[in-house]
């Protein structure tokens, strides 16, 4: 007799992670497998500019339209019999605001894995666990000019390997993670957890890109989150760890030395009423260099804290969050604390659901600079240029603008 293998073609609307459906009773010379087409248009046109900059140069307003973070994605499962299943994923940006080709395939979460009772684990390039972990406080969900990663995680919103080619992707903790195995717990009793392993790879040999082969430095990447979410209530506490990753040798343009840049964050948000959310996040970062252009060890110590609250009634829905970004505390080789370093963000957003795939929304969004920070928009910066070399210190971004979003 022969079998039968089902093969469905759907198209769902989803923001990111692979949620698939509980595993069916099957035997193994029964394997059910599906295909799937996902997506997300995410469109808006904006009026941005950055001015103020204690020095170098500012950036008049102008307007733009921006594509942010729009997606299309593939992703298949294949039902292995006993409670096992088999999954891939194949996510790519697409800049519909101008069809750059920045946008390349799988160049956003993608992977290969196994799901069974045990969990879930998988490899390839994916959002890291600790920028999952409060992701969800974020109206925008981290995407667009008011993200919270204008403030949280350092220096904007990154996908890259352990390293990095610039300053901004070195020092993020807001980061997708090229090269990576993640395993994710199941869930108990409100219970789960992510851990990942961010492998050394091409990021060994080109200092471009991490280091040069010749500094017996081998660049690398932990990380891991737990959460618990009963009802109205989810709490979460993070935490990530960056070896080799040069940051402070980028910041000071010193030569490659060994190094350990850590990070750990908690947070908590309560729904009232089905209505009303209110949310808090405590972040602390800390980057150290072994040593600095033959001075010795130096560490740069940042604490930052996010509030945000939402309110949603029938297809209606309202946010207003704040952002700090607290004072550069340096030590090591003579640096002392950096004065006037400090930055803060406010942002609101209003969105109108025509439908569960169809969204128009309006956002506004200011981030204040102290005379020696230089926080950015943590999506779609300012400039396209150099992401934080751009504005200038001292110099203040802040936008508004009207978008829409359409999921398929």
């Amino acid at each position: 007799m022969m079998k039968l293998k089902r093969i469905t073609l759907a198209c769902i609307g989803v923001f990111g992670v692979p949620t698939f459906a509980a595993a069916q009773s099957l035997t193994a010379s029964a394997p059910l497998s599906s295909v799937q087409i996902y997506g997300t248009i995410n469109v808006d046109v904006e009026s941005v500019e950055a001015k103020g900059a204690a020095s170098g140069q500012n950036f008049e307003r102008r307007g733009r339209v921006t594509s942010n973070s729009s997606n299309i994605g593939f992703r298949g499962r294949e039902e292995l019999g006993y409670g096992l299943a088999a999954w891939f994923q194949v996510e790519s940006q697409v800049n519909v605001d101008d069809g750059t080709s920045s946008g390349f395939w799988a160049s956003r979460n993608s992977g290969l894995g196994l799901q069974g009772n045990w969990g879930q684990f998988l490899l390839g390039q994916w959002d890291s666990p600790y920028k999952v972990s409060t992701v969800r406080f974020d109206p925008t969900g981290d995407v667009g000019i008011a993200g919270y990663s204008g403030i949280m995680g350092s220096t904007g919103s990154v996908t890259a390997g352990q390293g990095g080619s610039n300053f901004a992707q070195r020092a993020s903790f807001e980061r997708r993670v090229s090269n990576v195995i993640q395993y994710w717990t199941p869930t108990f009793s409100g219970l789960s957890g992510r851990f990942a392993y961010g492998t050394t790879d091409t990021s060994l040999g080109s200092a471009s890109t991490g280091v040069a082969e010749s500094t017996n430095l081998k660049p690398s990447l932990w990380a891991a989150m737990a959460a618990y979410e009963s009802g109205p209530l989810y709490a979460t506490l993070a935490f990530e760890e960056h070896k080799d990753f040069q940051s402070l040798n980028t910041l000071f343009a010193a030569p490659a030395s060994g190094g350990r840049d850590r990070a750990w964050k908690a947070g908590v948000s309560y729904k009232f009423a089905s209505a009303f959310t209110v949310g808090g996040i405590f972040e602390s970062l800390e980057y150290r260099a072994d040593d600095i252009n033959g001075l010795g060890e130096v560490k740069r110590k940042v604490d930052n804290w996010y509030l945000v609250g939402k309110y949603e009634t029938g297809a209606h829905n309202i946010a207003v969050s704040y952002g700090q970004k607290g004072k550069e505390k340096l030590s090591g080789a003579g640096f002392t604390d950096l004065d006037d370093s400090k930055a803060h963000q406010i942002s609101a957003r209003y969105s109108y659901g025509f439908s569960k795939r169809t969204q128009l929304y309006a956002i506004a969004t200011r981030i204040t600079n102290e005379s020696n920070a230089f926080q950015n928009f943590g999506n779609s910066p300012i400039t396209p240029t150099n992401l934080f070399r751009d504005p200038s210190r001292g110099a203040d971004p802040q936008g508004y603008g009207v978008g829409m979003i359409h999921t398929f």
